[in-house]
């Protein structure tokens, strides 16, 4: 990205025109190792384009998660090559239902979106930053404010944003990753891109590819583009995939020719085009004989009680530090929540589904006689402290057959977790995952309620400070 500094006159650095190709002209040179350029002669009337890496930049921004989940791979692409012209290979979807863009910064980024916005949509475009005025093409019809003037406005911000499940915030580079997230990954055009082929992380587990997948797919099926998985990228055996489920196999006809390629996952899955999918896990994606054992299993254990389902997410969610909605509250805010819950419905029994070992202690010894839980291999978060992932401690405690019967078992049982907590009556996590996400779609719509305490925490609903909730 370009950003927009003081002209250095102390410096000699190659002329640039302002006029609406100067991003692209820079770039070109960027690519010969330049990185600065004057627009105008001098500093009385003109101004200096600084270039920064996407990614260095925004890792080095104070809101920027302290997590090697994030740090550990690229988040933003470069774009040193991108279209505004080829609209149908941006995502303009983003724009519906809103009637202003917000920017509270002037960079590359923003003139080019909001250039875009002028073009193709009816929103109304202002900046908190005057030198849009630097950019003729721009004043003509952008404003200056101190805030956005409408209710309905989209909100981009100079800091990093983690709020990937919001459509009216953003920080710049966010947005734009978000809008020419196609762009990056292909350069076939629109009209023959047919599938997309995502590539999932071995660390994952199957509750994260069935998310990922179902979200990815919502996503690009507005576009007419459906999603499979990429063979071999994930962790699972195949032979064992199509035992038990039905996701995202890849079409007989999939080629080069008509396949975009997602490689990387976090940059390609962690933006709003994606996030602001709901996933929709059915039970159609159980082979049905899978699903009939659930089906029996659950209606041994719960019956006709009253139910409520607690998922409580730890041992590397603890370490990996996650931002936003995915971080975990401490047990003794979800222990406070639980019991108020708890009394306030009337419930008989709390079915807790966790990988936390400590976690299920904790809800035993607190509500003794009323919990339930499924019999399974747990952690604790010291098992993972010197690892990123469940899956990276499973390979070192476990070697060939053992291994895979391991992944296996812990994958069936966490099946059987879910599914218990889809017949519960409401929903009670720590935090937001992919298990919520699961079983909120299993259960299709029929819970009393759903609460996510992290979400409750970020809207003040929870106050941390007296451990009170509203």
């Amino acid at each position: 990205m370009l950003t927009i500094c003081d002209f250095d006159a102390n410096n000699y650095y190659r002329y640039l025109e302002c006029r609406p190709d100067i991003f692209h002209k820079a770039i070109y040179y960027v690519l010969r190792g330049e990185y600065r350029f004057h627009v105008g002669e001098n500093a009385e009337n003109g101004f200096d384009l600084v270039y920064a890496d996407n990614d260095a930049y925004t890792k080095q921004d104070s809101l920027f998660p302290d997590s090697d989940f994030y740090k550990s791979e690229i988040f933003f692409p470069p774009y040193h090559f991108y279209n505004e012209n080829d609209i149908k290979k941006i995502n303009l979807e983003l724009f519906d239902g809103f009637e202003e863009i917000f920017f509270e910064e002037v960079n590359e980024y923003s003139i080019v979106i909001a250039d875009i916005v002028n073009k193709h949509t009816k929103l109304k475009v202002s900046f908190k930053d005057e030198k849009y005025k630097l950019f003729p093409w721009i004043a003509e019809f952008a404003s200056y404010s101190t805030a956005p003037t409408s209710e309905n406005s989209i909100f981009v911000q100079h800091d990093f944003n983690s709020g990937y499940t919001l459509r009216n915030r953003y920080c710049t580079i966010g947005l734009f990753h978000s809008l020419f997230l196609l762009q990056w990954i292909s350069d076939l055009p629109f009209e023959q891109i047919k599938y997309i082929s995502l590539a999932i992380r071995k660390t994952e587990g199957i509750g994260s590819i069935m998310g990922t997948w179902s979200c990815v797919y919502q996503a690009f099926k507005k576009k007419g583009i459906k999603t499979y998985i990429e063979p071999g990228s994930y962790r699972f055996d195949q032979e064992f995939l199509n035992q038990y489920f039905i996701i995202g196999k890849v079409p007989e006809d999939a080629s080069e020719n008509n396949t975009a390629y997602a490689k990387c996952f976090n940059s390609f899955v962690l933006n709003q085009f994606v996030q602001t999918n709901v996933p929709r896990i059915s039970l159609h994606l159980l082979v049905p004989e899978f699903l009939a054992h659930l089906q029996e299993y659950a209606d041994s254990i719960i019956a006709d009680k009253k139910v409520l389902g607690v998922l409580l997410r730890g041992s590397d969610y603890i370490v990996a530090n996650f931002a936003g909605s995915y971080h975990t509250p401490s047990i003794e805010i979800c222990l406070d929540y639980i019991r108020k819950k708890f009394a306030e419905g009337g419930y008989e029994k709390i079915f807790v589904a966790s990988e936390d070992s400590d976690y299920i202690d904790i809800m035993l010894n607190n509500f003794p006689g009323k919990v339930v839980v499924v019999a399974q291999e747990r952690f604790k978060a010291k098992d993972v402290e010197n690892v990123k992932y469940i899956s990276e401690y499973e390979k070192k405690k476990y070697h060939g057959s053992d291994y895979d019967k391991a992944v296996i078992d812990n994958t069936i049982n966490y099946f059987y977790a879910i599914y218990l907590l889809s017949r519960c009556e409401s929903l009670i996590s720590n935090c937001m995952c992919s298990g919520v996400a699961m079983a909120r779609s299993f259960n299709g719509g029929k819970y009393g309620s759903i609460d996510i305490i992290s979400q409750l925490i970020d809207e003040g609903k929870i106050r941390i400070a007296d451990q009170s909730s509203e």
